[in-house]
């Protein structure tokens, strides 16, 4: 079988969780004897698995002729034409997946939300992405997603249009991780001090907390910080890591911490994919934090992943996803905003409760790993595709609700504008 997966990010020296899962997804299905081609933006496939073949989308021929050799179709994301590429080949009788792991309309709206005034850009990307899972619900043979609230999303989707008939077609098939295997702390510690020499200053006595993803806006990431102000100035040898901060957004960081605490907050480059685990085993503990709201309920937080394959303890508030599987496997600290210094000081203060923090992660881990995710997508998509009946009925249904879709968007847009005017 022949596989196609869609994502038009950068597969470069650093990744982002989309890429990542569509590398290791796509060395796993390798194994299990079928070929992958990623159709993308920009990449450098030197780095990754050789039998992995890349297109850019910039060569819109050899794009044309891998859609159309091609057995499945992954999409995560795509604009109206890459839409219609896939509902063509769709009803050339091939199975088209919709990979809604992430619901990406809610990290808009919460992006959003943080702003004056929401732009018709971000708002337009906002629905259009609501819009497309709508369209695979339709057309699509597949829909996957992450975590079971997710799947009760993208079912209550379909629930007006199908009732229950095709709840079956929504697929939890979550983030993954590589085996466990013990790494350096000693090592990564160094690596890290390469990275910025003016950072040097970590040290094996230190306790280093790593911020192992983005620092989105959605974040509040200034609250954050002065949350475990207290624990900082209990404690001098912690010290929080971030990457790939902007200077700008360093200012606003350090802007909320006292003068005597600002080097215990680190800011390091991004660091390379292929290391990244190498690097992060330096650390003792990972800062998860989302913020209240409707992208902490539905996230599901790829850094955690990685933690997975590091056997590093997680410290996090909150969430329907991973509160309760580290809670259970006692693998890390689920904790609350008031509640957070103290238990990132106590933590950093008992070597023995971290030990049994460490070996739950390595005990949950093999559950997780990618394998098992790439055998479940290549399981589903061996089922036959969707009649052409069925999905010719459903292009003509969602090419009749998208005006009603356009009437309802442009009315929630000038709310959203009113309400943002009047406060």
């Amino acid at each position: 079988m022949n596989y196609l997966l869609f994502y038009k990010g950068d597969y470069g020296t650093s990744l982002r969780g989309p890429e990542m899962r569509y590398i290791a997804l796509a060395e796993e299905i390798i194994k299990l004897g079928c070929s992958v081609t990623i159709v993308t933006e920009k990449a450098i496939p030197s780095l990754f698995c050789r039998s992995i073949q890349f297109v850019l989308l910039g060569k819109v021929f050899d794009v044309v002729k891998v859609f159309f050799r091609s057995d499945i179709i992954v999409l995560h994301g795509g604009g109206p034409v890459i839409l219609l590429m896939s509902s063509l080949m769709a009803f050339l009788g091939k199975s088209v997946v919709l990979d809604s792991y992430v619901p990406h309309w809610i990290e808009l709206d919460e992006q959003a939300r943080k702003m004056d005034m929401v732009s018709p850009k971000l708002a337009f990307k906002s629905m259009f992405n609501a819009f497309r899972s709508l369209f695979g619900v339709f057309v699509f043979d597949h829909i996957v997603v992450a975590n079971q609230r997710q799947l009760d999303l993208m079912r209550g989707i379909s629930a007006p249009f199908f009732r229950t008939d095709e709840f079956h077609k929504v697929h939890v098939i979550p983030f993954g991780c590589e085996a466990y295997t013990p790494r350096s702390r000693v090592n990564g510690i160094s690596l890290l001090n390469e990275l910025d020499k003016k950072a040097g200053s970590l040290n094996e006595s230190d306790f280093l907390v790593g911020w192992l993803g983005g620092v989105y806006g959605w974040f509040d990431i200034n609250q954050l910080l002065i949350a475990v102000l207290p624990a900082l100035s209990q404690n001098k040898s912690i010290k929080l890591v971030f990457f790939g901060v902007s200077e700008q957004k360093q200012i606003s960081m350090l802007s909320c911490v006292p003068a005597d605490l600002a080097s215990n907050i680190i800011f390091l480059p991004w660091v390379p994919f292929a290391k990244r685990l190498d690097y992060w085993a330096g650390f003792d503990l990972s800062l998860v934090w989302g913020a209240e709201g409707y992208e902490n309920d539905y996230a599901s937080r790829t850094r955690n992943f990685d933690c997975l394959s590091l056997g590093l303890p997680i410290l996090q508030n909150k969430d329907d996803e991973w509160s309760g599987r580290l809670h259970d496997a006692f693998a890390g600290i689920v904790t609350t905003h008031n509640e957070l210094s103290a238990d990132l000081l106590a933590i950093s203060q008992d070597s023995h409760r971290l030990e049994k923090l460490k070996q739950g992660m390595v005990n949950l881990a093999p559950e997780f790993y990618w394998g098992k995710f790439a055998e479940k997508l290549v399981s589903i998509t061996k089922n036959k595709p969707i009649s052409l009946v069925r999905r010719l009925s459903g292009f003509f249904a969602i090419a009749m609700v998208s005006p009603v879709v356009m009437i309802l968007f442009l009315l929630s847009f000038l709310s959203q504008q009113r309400s943002k005017q009047s406060s």
